[in-house]
């Protein structure tokens, strides 16, 4: 039976009664937030054509940079206010000092004694069990690991929690989702990316080298660039156009040099953290000096000299008779004659992606430092040489670690590295020495992703709760004083809807049916059928990129998350009785009323009820199990404590 109206307004009453926090303060707490209307607005805007203006080329340029002039700072203070909003501050007691359990915790605790700063206690094992789940491997905790974890007394059980879930299948699924969205690896672009997405699984899951894994991404050759998998992110940003061509022989579909700068870009923006799409278009002096000093400093010329290191990658589509046109399957070769923007025949020339290009022959040279390939080796594996041994490439990896698990970077976002202002009075990075330690760490480790994972995961400053002793003061920000919260993922959000109601989604994958989103390869697998439209919303509401463009920073509530989530069949077919899942299952057991209570809390806030809590929740189950039951854990799925990692 449907869960009625009336049993909806109910829960929201219940979910109010349980003093827990309010929907309402997804929609208008003391954080930025979307109003619905507004999206919708913004969503009609986008859809229709813009007022005929007539811009000069300076202000389309300026406009083109508004979006990335927010800082490290304003990723800090937002996380800090949904923080103070999601965790109830714990009493004002003076700070005990912490065990420094590895470099981090001497470089963090060190600044934060120096200074002054107060800061957290450790997480609770409950605040911690589900922090650590979600973030390993983007799945809450079962009621039954819950309460093992509570129980074990043993001081390592942390870390060892931690090498378990790290050697979880879900850790390579959680993290090739993470960098399938970086690298923009979407089924739209080609038929590789599936297989580049298996193939990156099991690169993260044995742990390879990542200075090896991007060597693999930047060097390989195929007569059909599918058979490589790791060829996926070269054929994902080929400029094919929507041109007819008259045989064969007509190269002019394939717009080369455009691939070659969009390619580049994407490989300093995720390999090296420089955002170089500005300089692909013009030069940065007198446009990018209140964005980035380095960049400033940079010409458009030496962003060509970086994209001649594929100057002789060739990617030609194969013919197809039927269709008298070219399809998606490529063949990457070296053997064209390197990068002429002024004669690339026999592909089009005409820049399409971007400003005209001045004629002229580029020969590579590495943007960083100005390096040539040595004679005789092959440009790509000299690229990948010199981007993979410089520090810059180490620093940018560790700050996409420490954002992901200590939700504010030392740089935001991750590709917005200034290289001029690593060092001296005015630093970018939040912790400067903390960022270098864990680069010099990484390296020393052989590359290793998991070592540098374990290593932040298994710190005192990664383990301190969001609850703050006292009053919150934005001073405190760069200290890391205490765990910041962040909103799950729009893959996280329908993964633990699966999780904690167990029924789950039912996907078709390559013609097997799959039950959490990360069994995919990328977004557009979800499919439009069945479940696919409401569950596309949902991981849109929670900024699921769509992988055609640059994932956005997403740690923001919005009341269109609220809204969905209230009203999706997602979630409300899944907490009814005949979706025999978990619901069904526990009406249906031996239970009492006060343990099915428990049950429900544990699986899906990783604790128990307060007393308060569970007095409300055990009246609304005494009166109509069922019935309680169905909307006491509708009501926990739809509060932000469900929605927010702490």
């Amino acid at each position: 039976m449907a869960v009625s109206l009336s049993a909806r307004r109910s829960s929201v009453l219940l979910a109010a009664a349980f003093s827990c926090y309010s929907l309402s303060l997804i929609a208008a707490g003391p954080f930025d937030s979307t109003d619905l209307a507004s999206e919708l607005h913004l969503t009609q805007d986008r859809q229709q054509a813009a007022p005929p203006v007539t811009p000069t080329a300076h202000d389309q340029i300026e406009a083109a940079h508004t979006g990335m002039r927010p800082s490290t700072a304003d990723a800090a203070r937002d996380a800090a206010r949904l923080t103070d909003a999601i965790a109830k501050p714990a009493r004002a007691v003076k700070s005990s000092p912490l065990p420094r359990r590895n470099f981090i915790d001497t470089i963090i605790f060190d600044r934060i004694k120096k200074d002054g700063i107060p800061h957290a206690g450790l997480a609770t094992d409950e605040e911690f069990v589900r922090r650590a789940y979600m973030d390993a491997i983007g799945l809450p905790p079962t009621a039954d690991q819950v309460r093992s974890f509570i129980a074990d007394k043993s001081k390592d059980k942390r870390d060892r929690l931690i090498d378990t879930l790290i050697a979880n299948d879900g850790f390579a699924e959680q993290w090739a989702w993470y960098w399938g969205d970086l690298l923009r690896m979407s089924n739209e672009a080609g038929p590789g990316a599936a297989s580049f997405h298996y193939w990156l699984k099991e690169q993260l899951r044995v742990d390879r080298p990542y200075d090896l894994l991007v060597h693999d991404v930047l060097t390989p050759s195929a007569k059909v660039h599918a058979t490589l998998p790791s060829l996926a992110m070269i054929g994902r940003s080929n400029q094919l156009k929507s041109r007819m061509v008259e045989s064969a022989d007509d190269y002019r579909i394939s717009n080369r040099l455009d691939h070659l700068d969009a390619l580049t870009i994407d490989v300093s923006r995720v390999f090296l953290g420089v955002n170089t799409s500005c300089v692909s278009c013009h030069d940065g002096r007198n446009h990018l000096e209140p964005i980035n000093g380095y960049l400033t400093e940079r010409t458009r010329k030496e962003f060509f000299q970086m994209s001649a290191f594929f100057g002789k990658t060739r990617l030609i589509g194969n013919w197809n008779d039927k269709s008298k046109n070219v399809d998606r399957d490529l063949q990457v070769d070296d053997l064209a004659k390197g990068y002429d923007a002024g004669d690339d025949a026999p592909f089009l020339t005409l820049a399409e992606s971007q400003f005209p290009r001045a004629r002229g022959v580029h020969e590579p040279a590495f943007m960083l430092t100005g390096e040539k390939p040595r004679p005789g080796h092959d440009p790509r594996a000299e690229l990948a040489r010199m981007i993979t041994t410089h520090p810059q490439f180490a620093r940018a990896t560790v700050n996409l670690l420490w954002g992901r698990l200590m939700t504010v970077g030392f740089v935001e976002p991750y590709d917005s590295f200034d290289l001029s202002r690593l060092t001296g009075k005015d630093p970018q990075p939040t912790n400067t020495e903390l960022l270098e330690a864990l680069a010099a760490d990484f390296r020393a480790s052989g590359f290793r992703l998991q070592h540098s994972i374990k290593t932040i995961m298994k710190s005192n400053a990664y383990q301190l709760s969001a609850r703050f002793p006292g009053e919150w003061n934005d001073r405190y920000l760069s200290y890391y004083p205490r765990h910041y919260a962040r909103v799950m993922t729009g893959p996280e959000v329908i993964d633990a809807l699966a999780t904690v109601t167990k029924v789950p989604m039912r996907f078709n994958q390559s013609g097997e049916t799959v039950g959490l989103v990360k069994h995919l390869t990328a977004p557009t697998d979800i499919g439009r059928g069945g479940e696919g439209q409401p569950v596309d919303a949902l991981m849109q509401s929670f900024f699921q990129s769509n992988r055609r463009t640059p994932p956005q920073a997403g740690n923001r509530p919005s009341t269109l998350q609220a809204l969905l989530l209230m009203r999706s069949t997602v979630v409300n077919d899944r907490v009814r009785m005949d979706a025999k899942g978990q619901v069904a299952e526990l009406v249906n057991s031996p239970r009492t009323d006060a343990e099915l209570v428990d049950e429900i809390y544990l699986s899906t806030l990783a604790r128990r009820p307060s007393d308060a809590e569970a007095q409300v929740a055990r009246a609304a189950i005494a009166k109509n199990r069922a019935g309680g039951t169905e909307n006491l854990l509708w009501a926990l799925i739809n509060s932000p404590e469900f929605l927010v990692i702490q």
